[in-house]
């Protein structure tokens, strides 16, 4: 699978996904409507927008064509879907494509993404504990998790233990 072309990142502050779909919810007469699982993980869409200038813009436009043939084969792209930045495997919607001038050289690209939130790597087990950990300790949880690595990786063995 090849890789997003080094340099060409998405902007912050027009970054944006959508939830995970899966969840049905059903009306009922006269009470609360009920919510149930119908699938669990699947893609996220992902509003991506890049600035670019003359030579990035003319990377894009090759790799976009020719490489990842206007999105419809996946590649690798680095995306913050809630657990940091990782790369995550996408592909492009169709229809959303869009590049305006933003000036003499420079062009703003955006378009829509689909990919797999990186949470699904963690194990439901995993992902109880952590929240549970983050319940107990707060903010101080990462401290505190820092002063036993500590204790395990260098003080323990300054003893001389195996």
């Amino acid at each position: 699978m090849r890789s997003m072309p080094i340099g060409l990142n998405p902007v912050s502050s027009a970054y944006s996904f959508a939830g995970p779909s899966g969840v049905m919810r059903t009306e009922v007469a006269g009470g609360a409507p009920r919510y149930a699982m119908d699938y669990d993980r699947g893609p996220q869409q992902f509003n991506v927008t890049m600035i670019l200038d003359a030579e990035q813009m003319m990377t894009w436009t090759l790799f976009y064509h020719h490489v990842i043939k206007k999105g419809a084969i996946s590649f690798t792209m680095e995306l913050d879907s809630g657990m940091g930045h990782t790369p995550h495997a996408c592909n492009i919607l169709p229809g959303s494509y869009n590049m305006n001038r933003v000036g003499w050289q420079h062009s703003s690209i955006s378009f829509v993404v689909e990919a797999e939130a990186t949470a699904y790597s963690v194990t439901t087990a995993d992902a109880i504990a952590f929240v549970e950990f983050k319940d107990a300790y707060g903010d101080g949880g990462s401290e505190y998790l820092g002063f036993i690595g500590q204790f395990a990786t260098v003080d323990s063995t300054v003893l001389g233990y195996p």
